[in-house]
Parts: structure tokens; sequence; C-alpha cells
């Protein structure tokens, strides 16, 4: 009797064991897989591909990310951005409220995480938005007759971003849906390539498009809103998220890769600081001038004398030559600083850990408002597009800084010299 209550007693011992062994290798797994997920480099993506109705659509799923705060050179820079509405609207994203540890979190499957391509037999494009809020229907659609159609393609592929056609609107809209697509430039060379028609075509976007294979006068095609495009094999890499590391860094290396420069393993000795020059005559928009120039370009030159780097002044209305120069010219930059302008994209081309200066400016009135979103009030909590700049650069893995900085009535500024030298004694 004792010996089966002993035997009874030692195979309770044993189950129990085994349950606490099972249960630590579960909860180990399941805490690895959690982390792993915050990182965008961890894994290869699963891609699936699933076929229905002559339409084959390609997908992914990219891990979350965080986005880090900006760093501040005083408690000025600090409290403006903890009063603008991008922290408002984003700070509930902090996990545990940790925003300064952690940075926000960005985890939305449809607007972050999820890439797709849509290869569709006889499809059809009526002037859809192309981005993340891309319906799967309007994605699938076809065409039956010519009769639907005003012109038929034997391939096309799109890429109708909202001002494609200008440099910075390139590089944030198009660059990150190239960058899981580009391989159908090639597989298909005779696609046409449909973008948005706008006010001009400017000469960097071309040469960039020429870059990858595809020039203006054969492949091009410049939409607009009444034409319905029909073709015998219709990609469409629109239903991709607009904001992701893994895009928009694979983006970076394609402008590298296409420029003849490496995707270095370890990084390049960086020797630029470039001061990216505002003026009356190549702000295309006008206004956010500074007024008091010649004492700030003489701190960048003092900094670049005693830390042995080159200052460059660079004006985009002055640079006649090819896109790869510029590219290599970013490449190479250590600091880039300048006004909030679609200058500061030339980001995209530098490298990772590079320092970003953001001079960005405000009114009085709507203070806690970047200038070129004061048309909204601040009450309203809108999304508003003037901290672009702030996300590419932290998707980039730059080091970014922020100068908030208050515009007289004509919207110009007389920078804080002060503010300006004590930032340089930070980075």
């Amino acid at each position: 009797m004792n010996f089966r209550r002993f035997r009874l007693f030692k195979l309770i011992v044993i189950f129990i064991c085994m349950y606490i062994v099972i249960n630590v290798l579960y909860r180990s797994l399941s805490d690895s897989k959690t982390s792993s997920s915050m990182n965008e480099n961890d894994n290869i993506p699963l891609i699936l591909k699933s076929t229905e109705n002559n339409v084959d659509q390609i997908s992914y799923s990219l891990q979350p990310f965080y986005i880090r705060l900006p760093n501040f050179s005083d408690d000025e820079a600090k409290n403006w951005f903890y009063n603008s509405t991008y922290y408002k609207i984003n700070s509930k994203k902090c996990p545990q409220g940790l925003c300064e540890e952690r940075g926000i979190l960005f985890d939305d499957v449809k607007e972050h995480l999820s890439v797709n391509v849509f290869l569709v037999k006889n499809g059809l494009y009526t002037n859809d938005d192309c981005g993340y809020n891309y319906g799967t229907t309007a994605a699938k659609r076809t065409f039956v007759s010519a009769n639907e159609t005003n012109v038929i393609y034997d391939k096309a592929i799109i890429y109708t971003v909202p001002d494609g056609w200008a440099f910075q609107h390139f590089l944030d809209g198009i660059g990150p849906k190239l960058a899981h697509s580009k391989s159908y430039l090639q597989k298909y060379p005779d696609a046409k390539v449909i973008i948005l028609q706008g006010m001009r075509f400017d000469r960097s976007v071309q040469e960039i498009w020429s870059m990858l294979g595809v020039e203006n006068s054969e492949r091009i095609i410049h939409y607009t809103p009444s034409m319905k495009v029909g073709a015998h094999l219709l990609i469409n890499p629109c239903l991709t998220p607009g904001i992701h590391p893994r895009l928009w860094q694979d983006a970076r290396s394609m402008y590298w890769s296409i420029s003849g420069i490496p995707n270095p393993k370890n990084e390049v000795k960086k020797r630029n600081l470039i001061y990216i020059q505002r003026t009356s005559t190549n702000a295309m928009n006008g206004a956010r001038l500074i007024l008091n120039e010649e004492p700030l370009i003489k701190i960048l030159r003092d900094y670049c004398l005693k830390n042995s780097l080159n200052y460059v002044q660079y004006d985009h209305s002055k640079d006649t030559d090819h896109i790869r120069s510029r590219i290599e010219l970013f490449y190479n930059a250590k600091i880039i600083i300048g006004v909030h302008s679609g200058a500061l994209s030339n980001m995209n081309f530098a490298q990772s850990g590079t320092t970003v200066i953001e001079i960005m400016p405000y009114r009085q009135e709507t203070s806690i408002l970047p200038m070129t979103c004061s048309m909204f009030r601040p009450e309203d909590l809108k999304a508003c597009a003037g901290y672009i700049l702030f996300t590419q650069a932290q998707l980039l893995n730059h080091s970014y800084w922020i100068l908030p900085n208050v515009v007289n009535a004509q919207g110009n500024m007389n920078l804080s010299i002060s503010r300006v030298e004590k930032l340089f004694d930070k980075i």
C-alpha cells in the first residue's frame, strides 16, 4: 500500500515538473517572438502568393517599428515639440507612455506593415488613390471590352502617388513602393510606367527613372484623372505602407546601387557638412528665409575647420550636375542642416547615423504648428505634413535634431545664433 502511494506521489511530481518545463519553454518562445517583432531586420518576411480569377496577389508582412523622438539642444526646442500636434496625436502610441525611452510604436497592419503587389490580367486603372488605403476590389478591377478603357497597353506598372513628378514626393511617395517592386521594371522592360501628370517633371526624377532603365519618352505615361487605363498585365504595388524603415532603407540602397555606390557593410568615413541654403530665388513656395544668414555660415565654417570637415553650401537651383553626383555628395555627408524644405529630402541619400538638423519655422499665433501647417487650427489635432522630414530622418536611422524658430509677418526669420552654437556644442 505504501509502495503504491509512493509511486502515485512520484507520478504527480513528474507531471508537475513536465508542466513547469513546458510552460517555461512556451513563454520563452513567445517572449522571443514578441521582442523580435520589434526589430525590422531580424527576420526575412514570408512572401505569400495567391491566385484568384486571373489575379496574382503577392504579399508579405513587415515588423512593427518605433520612431524615436527628436534630439533637443535646449528646453525651448523640447517644449515646442512636446506641445506640437504631432506629439499630441502620436504620444498615445508609446508603450506604457515611455515615449522618451522607446519612441512611438507603429504597428497598424494595413497602414504600416502589409506590403502587396497585384498582377492583374486585363487589369483596369481608373484614378484610384495609390497608397495603403487602396481597396483590394479596385486593385483587382478588370475590363472585358475595349470600350471600358481609353487606352490598352500590353503591360503597365502603377506609381500614381500624389505629385510623384516632383523630387521630394518621388522620394517620399514612389521610392518606398519601388523598394519592393523595382524587379518588375527589369522583368518587363517594355512595361509602361504610369505616374501622375504634373505642372512639371523634375529633371532629377527623370534621371532616377533613367538609371532604373525607364526612359521618359519611351515608357513613362503621364496620367490624368479622366483616363481609364487598361493593360493585358497590370502591375499594382500601390497597396503598401507609406512609412516603414525597411522600405525607406531599401529604397536608399537602390539609389546608391544605380549610382554606382556600393552598399557598405562598414561605414565609410563621412567628410561633408552640407548647409542647404534657402533663398528668395530658389524657394518655390516662398518665405522661410534666414535673414541673418552670415553669422550662421560662420558657425558652420568654424565647426568644419575644428573637425576637419568639408563645408558645402548647397543651392539646388544652381545644381546642374546629374543626380548621380548629388547622391554621392549626400552619401558622404556627416551633417546636414537647413530650414524645413523639400531640399532636405536629399537626406535619403545619406548613410545611417548622419546628423540632420532641421530649422523648423513657426508662426507665433499658431506656435505649436510648423509654419507649413498653419492653415490648421492647433486644437483640431489634424495630421500635418510639416513633420515629414522628422519622420524620414528616423526611418533612415539618422540622428535628427529639431531647432524651432519663430518667423516674422512675412514668414522669414532671424535665427537665434546662440541656440545654434549650443546645438553644435552638443552634437
